[in-house]
């Protein structure tokens, strides 16, 4: 972060400030799976895992060493949520246990939640490529579904006396679990919804499916014990901070317009939108004038989202998605009060990988550069954001820089806005909200190379052509007039 605040001191004309926030955090250090069985059940010795679960607990260095009981199975607590109670009493056959439950098929459908709208795919209409965003949408196997729609109710299991839960993923190839950092939107498993000091909490981690069944078989013959070890520092009241800062425009519209990403996250696709916000404030800054004062933020919490996240106050808009940008709106509300454009930016230069034949490799090119583009009147069938988005695209498309598959698209019936786009939009702003998916978007590198935090599956050309693509619309919704947007 003071890397990123230098380098935007040093742009032109930009005026550079920063936010001081504190947050509980749990950061995880060393996570371990034993079983113990006789000789006669099976081999006894350590049990590879998948990853951590995050903000789950903690226990002694040594572990928490319990029998091992199969639940199958679960009923997943709401979403956004660690359990509210009501599945206790599922838990209690593993009181003073370690529980092993198996997690769904990440599968799930985007129709509800989005409706595309149009889209760039080299020689189709932008008609057919929405088309083929919506086939693709339409049964995705995600790793990010799991924390995000059917999260394990730890807090519940906690509620019952279990000791410790291992989670099973199902589905999906280990080669793309690996290393998932998921769930990353549900609070720590106590009441305050906060990790404390001391705070055991319900420590889990995961494993692969193969694993799980493994574990499964050995739990049936009721002779199993097993040692799950989740060390972590939990600080209360540690710093973090958000980055942000404008370049005046020259113009006399007397609004604004918001440029934002987030800045933490486990892996490169994932947390490289500062890059970005920084290569479109150089751009930004050498035009010879600009209508609309540029406001750029930089938002820290979007991996902690219970800790970073306010409800905008009078909604235009509603919809499912709240994210970290509210912090930092609501923390300078004459900023988004007087805006009337927010462009986001989120993974960029991802490709697409995923599962083939139960290996997890490079599928198809590019992941879909799926970005919601929304008039500030939602209602308004004219949209000069998502005309002035495909332009811009067909026209890098065009100078020979890649920026596709490509899809526009909107909330559906079920208001799904994923990314730092939400808050902009729910405050009534007109949105241009890059964010793809890829499904490695939560994985902290992968089991070959996890010092690169998967860089490897980053375009760096698809990266720059997406940039170029982001200039150009704000280029072009910068001098239109505010009422048209």
């Amino acid at each position: 972060m003071d890397w990123l605040a230098g380098q935007f001191g040093a742009v032109p004309g930009f005026t550079v400030r920063t936010d001081r926030l504190t947050f509980n955090r749990w950061l995880a250090h060393d996570y371990a799976l034993r079983v113990d069985v006789p000789a006669s059940v099976g081999v006894s010795g350590p049990v590879p895992l998948t990853y951590y679960y995050p903000y789950s607990g903690q226990t002694p260095p040594g572990g928490v060493t319990a029998r091992l009981v199969d639940f199958g199975t679960y009923l997943p607590a709401a979403p956004g949520t660690s359990g509210s109670g009501s599945t206790a009493a599922f838990w209690l056959p593993a009181s003073g246990a370690i529980a092993v439950v198996r997690t769904a098929p990440p599968v799930s459908s985007l129709a509800a939640g989005q409706t595309a709208t149009g889209g760039y795919e080299p020689g189709k209409t932008s008609a057919q490529a929405a088309a083929d965003y919506a086939a693709y949408g339409a049964a995705l196997a995600h790793p990010a579904w799991q924390g995000i729609f059917a999260p394990v109710p730890l807090l519940d299991a906690r509620a019952a006396g279990v000791r410790g839960v291992i989670c099973v993923w199902t589905g999906l190839p280990d080669e793309e679990v690996i290393h998932q950092y998921n769930p990353f939107i549900t609070p720590y498993p106590a009441l305050s919804g906060l990790p404390a000091p001391g705070d055991p909490g319900c420590p889990a981690v995961w494993v692969g499916d193969a694993t799980g069944a493994r574990l499964a078989r050995l739990a049936a013959r009721g002779q199993a014990s097993a040692t799950l070890t989740l060390t972590a520092d939990i600080t209360a009241g540690a710093a973090t901070e958000t980055v942000w800062g404008w370049l005046k425009g020259s113009g006399d519209t007397g609004q604004n317009i918001i440029i934002n990403t987030h800045t933490d996250g486990p892996n490169a696709v994932e947390e490289n939108g500062g890059l970005g916000l920084l290569a479109l404030a150089r751009h930004l800054a050498d035009l010879p004038a600009r209508n609309h004062d540029m406001y750029f933020a930089l938002v820290t919490g979007h991996f902690q989202l219970l800790q970073f996240t306010r409800i905008i106050p009078g909604p235009k808009n509603i919809e499912i998605g709240n994210d970290a940008t509210s912090v930092w709106m609501l923390d300078h509300p004459g900023i988004y009060q007087a805006a009337a454009l927010g462009v986001t930016v989120e993974h960029l230069g991802a490709t697409r990988w995923g599962n083939a034949g139960g290996q997890y490799v490079a599928t198809a090119g590019a992941e879909w550069g799926a970005t919601y583009t929304m008039p500030r009147n939602p209602l308004n069938p004219a949209n000069a954001e998502q005309a002035a988005y495909l332009s811009a695209v067909a026209a890098v498309n065009a100078s020979g820089w890649p920026d596709y598959p490509v899809a526009t698209i909107r909330p559906g019936p079920l208001p799904l806005y994923l990314g730092e786009g939400a808050p902009l939009y729910a405050a009534g702003l007109g949105t241009v909200s890059l964010c793809p998916m890829p499904t490695y978007l939560l994985q902290a590198g992968d089991a070959q190379h996890p010092d690169l935090l998967d860089l490897d599956k980053l375009d760096q050309h698809l990266m720059y052509g997406q940039i170029l693509t982001l200039a150009r619309t704000i280029q072009a919704l910068d001098a239109t007039p505010p009422a048209r947007l």
